[in-house]
């Protein structure tokens, strides 16, 4: 696993080399981004101090797409703009150290044994879009595929994935089950522990609460990544769950396609940070939209809309989300927007 850190800080360096230690893993020095890019690093260190100095800041930074490292901010303990920084970077996650050493190291070693591995998709919704709904019909549509899917829970304010599924009585590891793990973890003990139901494996809140420690939720998703060719992060209406959602490669945000979806949308928008989502419209639509109006609306590509059904909007208040999935309709929409999204596996189902 290949880690890059550009610094000129002594002190920013000597913390980072005792990191990678710890962790096992070497940390090369560079001089500027350019020349740590060249280097193709899988995991971006980022001085802080440095990047204050850059014409732009997050244009000049890692961009986007294929084989783009992980970004993170590092700073030492006292700099108040660090926070800052990366917010106009592409950063998705902030080190300040040495506080943050043992969560860096466990990151950088969990990295190190789980290089590569699947996709994390998040699903947020806006004004009662139904992200949940959305998260559950994907998840049935990429079984279709033939790949291995995981479904995660991260609304901590929802009904609850195990309502909406009518999977309150089916046997496995819950979130509160996971709480105070260390260090990595076992994706086939992972994988072997959920329970399933519709073909893909369920990580729910049970009737517990989400854990607020990132190191806990840093692991699951790094040993979901491992273990599932595609884990599906439901989000819910909240911005508070910020730390899961940066941990997702890919998002969709779902809008009613009407104008007051669109409103809602745009004042949340500001509060995803570097993520960069696809539009998912769910209908009804309002009068004189389509759904390529309410994406460009919000300047965002659209992944595709998820049409009004009476039956399903009934599903959805009695608990059997899963029904619906395989309506025609439903499940052809499905299956569009995870083409947009994600990458099927060989032998996909088209």
């Amino acid at each position: 696993m290949a880690a890059v850190l550009v610094s000129g800080d002594q002190g920013v360096q000597d913390e980072v080399a005792r990191v990678g230690a710890a962790a096992g893993v070497e940390i090369s020095l560079a001089v500027d981004i350019g020349t740590a890019l060249a280097m193709r690093p899988e995991v971006l260190l980022l001085d802080s101090g440095r990047l204050r100095l850059l014409p732009g800041r997050g244009g000049a930074t890692a961009g986007s797409g294929a084989g783009t490292p992980d970004v993170i901010v590092v700073g030492l303990a006292g700099d108040a703009a660090v926070w800052d920084v990366a917010a106009y970077s592409s950063a998705a996650r902030v080190a300040v150290l040495p506080a943050a050493a043992g969560w860096l190291a466990g990151y950088l070693g969990r990295r190190r044994n789980n290089s590569g591995g699947g996709t994390v998709l998040g699903v947020l919704g806006s004004g009662g879009a139904g992200a949940s709904t959305t998260a559950c019909w994907l998840a049935a549509a990429a079984v279709e595929t033939g790949a291995s899917v995981l479904l995660l829970e991260a609304d901590p304010w929802g009904a609850g994935l195990e309502w909406a599924l009518d999977a309150g009585d089916l046997q496995g590891v819950r979130w509160p089950d996971l709480e105070g793990i260390s260090g990595s973890l076992n994706p086939v003990q992972l994988a072997a522990g959920l329970p399933a139901l519709g073909g893909f494996s369920l990580l729910a809140r049970g009737p517990g609460l989400l854990p607020e420690d990132e190191a806990v939720t840093g692991a699951v998703l790094d040993a979901a990544r491992s273990g599932f060719e595609l884990t599906i992060v439901d989000l819910g209406s909240s911005t508070g769950t910020e730390p899961l959602l940066h941990l997702c490669e890919e998002l969709l945000l779902v809008v009613p396609g009407r104008v007051s979806g669109v409103l809602g949308a745009r004042s949340l928008l500001p509060r995803l940070g570097s993520a960069k989502p696809h539009a998912v419209v769910r209908g009804p639509l309002g009068d004189g939209l389509d759904e390529l109006l309410v994406a460009n609306a919000l300047g965002l590509p659209l992944a595709g809309y998820l049409p009004f059904l009476r039956a399903t909007a009934r599903s959805e208040g009695s608990g059997r989300v899963l029904a619906d999935a395989g309506r025609p309709r439903i499940r052809r929409a499905a299956q569009r927007i995870l083409a947009k999204v994600s990458p099927a596996p060989a032998g996909a189902v088209t």
